[in-house]
């Protein structure tokens, strides 16, 4: 093989390491944000499910709360949206979790 071949292939590799550790910094940060973010996420889940959202929907509904309040968490499609989102998520992690624990 070519010295100037050898010398390509080494750059290439080490492109490809600088930006593979890029990706994996950005991706450890979001993680740590989604992690933080999870009590609050856990706490809108719970939100959803109790007397507490019922109840605001219907003052709402009745007028008891302000019309221009930004209220789009009373809405059951932006919840389902939102829950099925992480769902899909979680997913995702875990198959490319073990795709990259099988490599």
């Amino acid at each position: 093989m070519k010295k100037e071949d050898k010398i390509k292939r080494v750059e290439e590799m080490e492109k490809i390491m600088d930006k593979s550790a890029d990706i994996f910094e950005e991706v450890n940060a979001a993680l740590d944000k989604l992690e933080e973010n999870f009590s609050d996420y856990k706490k809108l889940d719970d939100y959803y499910s109790s007397e507490n959202w019922f109840q605001d929907v219907e003052d709402y509904n009745n007028g008891t709360l302000p019309q221009d309040l930004k209220c789009g968490v009373l809405s059951e499609d932006g919840a389902y949206d939102l829950f099925g989102d992480n769902h899909e998520l979680a997913i995702r992690l875990v198959e490319l979790a073990a795709k990259m624990l099988r490599r």
